[in-house]
């Protein structure tokens, strides 16, 4: 079984054998030129006079064969096609050009190896003109000046090949990182917007329907035994409690430790006042006080604030059993301190730490949403029994943060 990379190398070696192939016979022929030009002109026009002597042809090749593994092995092939060349020239076998030594010498320097390359080539012509000054070679001063134009041309060349793809590799591989930034980015914001509708799904939807359960029960408490509506009360009750499991198991979805952002338009503390309406309806007396003079406070103070007072009062109604609940405002110079006590049972559940090193909260989807929107304000979060009974829940919001 051939893999991919087999397969690769066997190309590879396909079509350079074909530019090995091509050089070869541009050499021959430029040979045969050059040959009876110089040296052979009183000879008969006679395919046997074109070929070159067996030294000549067997140099021809070796300038020509090895750049069948041009790409494999540029080294070896550049040093191969040199010694030739100059092995050329050392039996005094003119040529046009050196057609083995550039294509070679292009390939070390379109491997990104311009030093090397360059080493290579004045290397090449400091041994040419060696040659010349000592009458070993019979390249004349045009014939070096060609090979130095044509040498340097083509490394400048292959170096310049080299460095649009490495250019390219490079705008490929920073276009494949903005990608992959981008699809954290945008993972990234799905985990915000699953946290804020998690947060918002708790805040607002159990809210309301822990409050139709409170209504329910209470309504049913009160009526008459054997009352007509004391079954639909049931299964309002029954339902809604139903309805409050569902939406637990769809906040645990949802939830994550990140906090969302907040969207507009929210509540803010001056819909206090009916949200209290709104508990006192459904079966728990509440207090408000406030200590300080009220003022207008940063949208996202407010709209955190607005939701801790609803989540403590939606814990007292689930909670707290028959009690009297209490909302404390603390308005201060630089942060905003809520307050919400009842003087209920109480909770007993566990507890989680609090941010900024506060007192460990203790764990359920309210309290942890508390935690959330205060460490939002870099606020902090005490809960626990209050000093007569009950819960309590005190929450430090800084105004900066808002």
């Amino acid at each position: 079984m051939v893999t991919p990379a087999g397969r690769d190398v066997r190309t590879t070696l396909r079509q350079d054998a074909l530019v090995a192939l091509a050089v070869a016979v541009l050499l021959f022929v430029g040979s045969a030129v050059t040959w009876r030009h110089d040296l052979r002109a009183d000879l008969p026009r006679t395919w046997a006079g074109l070929l070159p002597p067996p030294m000549v042809a067997a140099l021809l090749l070796a300038e020509s064969v090895p750049l069948t593994f041009r790409r494999l092995q540029p080294l070896p092939v550049l040093a191969a096609c040199v010694a030739a060349s100059l092995g050329l020239q050392a039996i005094g076998e003119p040529s046009l050009l050196p057609l083995g030594v550039l294509v070679a010498i292009g390939t070390v320097a379109v491997r990104l190896r311009p030093l090397l390359s360059v080493a290579a080539g004045a290397g090449y012509l400091l041994l040419l003109g060696a040659g010349m000054v000592s009458g070993l070679t019979p390249l004349e001063d045009d014939g070096f000046y060609v090979y130095l134009v044509s040498l340097t041309a083509t490394v400048m060349l292959g170096y310049g090949i080299a460095l649009g793809r490495f250019r390219a590799g490079l705008a490929e591989r920073k276009a494949a990182e903005l990608a992959r930034e981008q699809e954290e980015r945008t993972r990234a914001a799905v985990v915000q917007e699953q946290a804020r509708i998690a947060r918002e799904v708790h805040d607002i939807v159990a809210h309301d329907v822990s409050v139709m359960v409170a209504q329910a029960a209470a309504a049913h408490r009160l009526l008459p035994e054997g009352d007509a509506a004391a079954p639909t009360l049931q299964a309002i009750e029954t339902v809604g409690r139903d309805a409050l499991d569902g939406l637990r198991r769809l906040v645990t979805l949802l939830r994550t430790d990140g906090g969302g952002a907040l969207r507009s338009p929210q509540p803010t503390l001056a819909g206090l006042p009916a949200l209290l309406t709104q508990v006192r309806a459904a079966g728990l007396p509440v207090d408000l006080v406030v200590h300080g003079e009220a003022r207008d406070l940063p949208g996202t103070v407010e709209t955190n604030a607005y939701r801790i007072v609803q989540e403590g009062l939606t814990n007292a109604l689930k909670h707290a059993g028959p009690a009297r609940a209490a909302v404390v405002l603390d308005y201060r110079a630089d942060a905003l301190r809520v307050e919400v006590r009842d003087d209920g049972r109480g909770a007993a559940t566990a507890s989680v730490p609090s941010p900024r090193g506060g007192t460990p909260v203790p764990a359920g989807f309210g309290l942890v949403s508390m935690q959330q929107r205060a460490a939002l304000l870099e606020g902090q979060v005490e809960a626990g029994p209050g000093e007569h009974g009950g819960f309590q829940v005190t929450v430090l919001l800084p105004l900066k943060a808002g």
